[in-house]
């Protein structure tokens, strides 16, 4: 028996409306307990007010928070780091997987800038000691001795400064509620000393081994060249991240009320 057209129609509707499910908002989230308030956009002292909140959050943050999607941050987890140095004295490539990053909670929030009218953000930190902890392999040469191995590798870093920048937008979605979107970021980052050790360096050679380690932070600064972009690249990622998660949840009038 064929179906009537209104019929038709019904089934063919339902089957859309199964098939494009409408998008809901997400949830309404008040700031979280380790953000003591609120600072106002329309505050005169706005830099001040968001370090003196975000300063002392920093610890409670990396310990991570699942609720808003923030991961743990000490130790961070990246991937992988790599060095490749191609001058007269050193030809090599250094591979550290599975790194883990220490000491991000004792970031120091040091200074805002908070530009409404551009929508663009900068953040100044310090940070006294780092260390990256991972497994290394090396290959290369440096002055004609070539370099083999793999194994532990630490790295501490000192006096470190980092800044974060960052531009966004604005959506306002069907509850009535306007959104920070985030757009682009980026994470200059400065040193001020770095010692690297690796063990087993020439198949465990104690010699060898201690020459290079002593070789390779006689020349930290080259190495940094490499190892600084992906730190920066991976503490932006980081950064961003958390933003967007917690922006995702906690509308534009929550985080910073007309008041």
């Amino acid at each position: 028996m064929l179906c009537s057209p209104l019929a038709f129609s019904a089934v063919v509707l339902m089957f859309v409306c199964s098939a494009n499910p409408a998008k809901k908002d997400p949830p309404v989230y008040q700031l979280p307990s380790y953000i003591k308030r609120a600072c106002s956009r329309n505050d005169p002292n706005i830099n001040k007010c968001v370090v003196e909140v975000g300063g002392p959050a920093i610890k409670t943050v990396a310990k991570g928070d699942p609720k808003y999607r923030i991961p743990q941050l000490d130790p961070l987890h990246i991937k992988e780091l790599r060095v490749q140095q191609g001058t007269k004295q050193v030809g090599l490539e250094l591979i550290c997987s599975d790194c883990l990053m220490w000491g991000l909670q004792n970031t120091v929030f040091k200074s805002a800038d908070v530009n409404w009218e551009d929508r663009k953000c900068r953040w100044e930190f310090t940070l006294d000691k780092m260390k990256v902890t991972g497994k290394y392999n090396v290959t290369g040469q440096v002055l004609l001795l070539p370099i083999v191995g793999s194994g532990d590798a630490l790295i501490n870093l000192e006096n470190l400064k980092f800044s974060y920048l960052y531009d966004w937008t604005y959506q306002k979605k069907n509850n009535g509620y306007t959104y920070v979107i985030l757009g682009n970021s980026s994470f200059p980052f400065e040193v001020g000393h770095m010692s690297i050790k690796l063990e087993n360096l020439f198949n465990g050679d104690p010699l060898l081994g201690g020459n290079m380690n002593r070789f390779l932070n006689e020349h930290w600064q080259d190495i940094m060249k490499d190892l600084g972009p992906a730190f920066s690249r991976s503490l932006a990622e980081l950064t961003t991240g958390i933003l967007t998660n917690m922006a995702r949840v906690v509308p534009f009038d929550i985080m910073f009320p007309d008041t």
